[in-house]
């Protein structure tokens, strides 16, 4: 083999080897291109299940919050008709305020 058909060689075997290069570098890629299509899959499922969990539990709470809210003024508006009503005492309150502001 001479000088020439060396160097020929030698230049082929650098073209293969820069090819390998070029397709095992386009497989990395779509390697991690992949995985990082997946984990972002997988970060927004996550994400979309704790939101829907959270806004459950937020609702739950609302309507919780309410019925508490509802039992109070229940409870607040039987205390207050419990309470007897003084007539006499609500005209003698009322006459004083009106000869005052007269």
């Amino acid at each position: 083999m001479d000088s020439v058909e060396s160097i020929d060689r030698l230049v082929e075997i650098e073209h293969q080897a820069a090819a390998i290069i070029h397709d095992a570098e386009e497989r990395a890629s779509r390697l991690l291109l992949d995985a990082k299509t997946r984990a972002e899959s997988f970060q927004h499922q996550k994400i979309a299940e704790a939101r829907k969990k959270f806004e459950a539990e937020h609702e739950a709470f609302l309507e919780s919050l309410q019925k508490q809210v509802q039992q109070e003024i229940s409870d607040y508006k039987e205390k207050l008709s419990a309470i007897p009503l003084e007539d006499a005492a609500l005209v003698k309150t009322l006459r004083s305020l009106l000869d005052t502001e007269a």
